[in-house]
């Protein structure tokens, strides 16, 4: 009677409230979506959509489709994961999204411990954008999330833990190596290195300097933790992350961490997230309980 796809475009004005948005998250143009949607309305001789000021609603018919649709999806995300249980000859299956800055504390200090717990059950460690992280937890196609920086309100189950300070990162011989502390007005004064604006630190850093009448104005810009920290290594600038992701480097010597004098920076959460609707498996349940349980720990130390 319709296209699956068409009813796919409608759910996704629904959860994101609406077309322009939808067509961002999706990336395609948003006339594409409109235009699938009023052919869906016109099958069906059903309004599916209303105007609300600025925004557009599903209709009690598109309610019914948007919802119909999710449990689909969610039937056959479980076929899916059982089929690639089959094919790994696991017993079980695991996925988590992971922020690219907390890869390595979650892998060291979570992930060797629940595999020694549930060494049949095959985990998929994905890293994304904050948003693209979101939206794996939303719709269901991931168990949990860990990410870093402003993550607005999400209607989603989340612990929040102190991550911070967001430091300067740089290496031994630079200006403001052996600072205390460091201002954003002295920042300004060096070479910066950003990451993308995907990354919720980077959000975190345009915050603190647009707080103080300055636009972040980088000399260099990566979408990877490692291409930061390599360009900080070599004395070309200074990068920003915590000291969790700086790791082996502090430990030996070869950066220097200078907490940055601002209360975002010392403020700075990481979250773990859940979708509320989603039933844990006893292997994600017990994951779960891990990263709770290392993330307080952390936060007290």
């Amino acid at each position: 009677m319709f296209h699956e796809k068409q009813v796919s475009y409608l759910y996704e004005v629904g959860v994101h409230g609406g077309i322009r948005r939808a067509a961002d998250i999706l990336g395609v143009n948003p006339s594409v979506i409109s235009r699938q949607i009023a052919l869906l309305e016109r099958t069906l001789q059903l309004a599916l959509l209303e105007r609300r000021g600025r925004s557009v609603v599903l209709t009690e018919a598109g309610k019914l489709l948007s919802d119909d649709f999710y449990q689909s999806r969610l039937r056959r995300e479980k076929l899916e994961r059982h089929l690639k249980d089959l094919r790994y000859m696991k017993g079980g299956a695991v996925s988590v999204l992971v922020g690219p800055g907390m890869v390595g504390d979650f892998v060291q200090h979570v992930l060797s411990a629940f595999s020694a717990s549930y060494p049949d059950v095959f985990v998929e460690i994905l890293s994304d954008s904050m948003q693209a992280m979101f939206d794996g937890i939303i719709q269901g196609s991931s168990d949990m999330a860990l990410a870093f920086g402003p993550i607005g309100n999400l209607d989603l189950k989340r612990h929040s833990f102190n991550w911070g300070p967001i430091c300067a990162i740089v290496e031994p011989q630079h200006a403001i190596a052996k600072r205390q502390s460091v201002s954003v007005q002295e920042l300004m004064k060096h070479r910066l290195i950003a990451l993308s604006d995907a990354f919720g630190l980077q959000r975190h850093m345009n915050a603190m300097f647009q707080s103080q009448g300055l636009l972040f104005t980088p000399s260099y810009r990566c979408n990877l933790f490692s291409a930061a920290l390599s360009l900080s290594l070599a004395g070309l600038g200074v990068a920003f992350m915590t000291e969790h992701a700086t790791g082996e480097y502090l430990a030996q010597n070869k950066l220097i961490a200078v907490p940055i004098d601002h209360p975002i920076a010392r403020e700075s959460q990481c979250h773990l997230l859940r979708n509320s609707d989603r039933r844990f498996t006893p292997a994600a349940q017990h994951l779960w309980l891990l990263l709770t349980h290392f993330l307080q720990q952390e936060t007290l130390s």
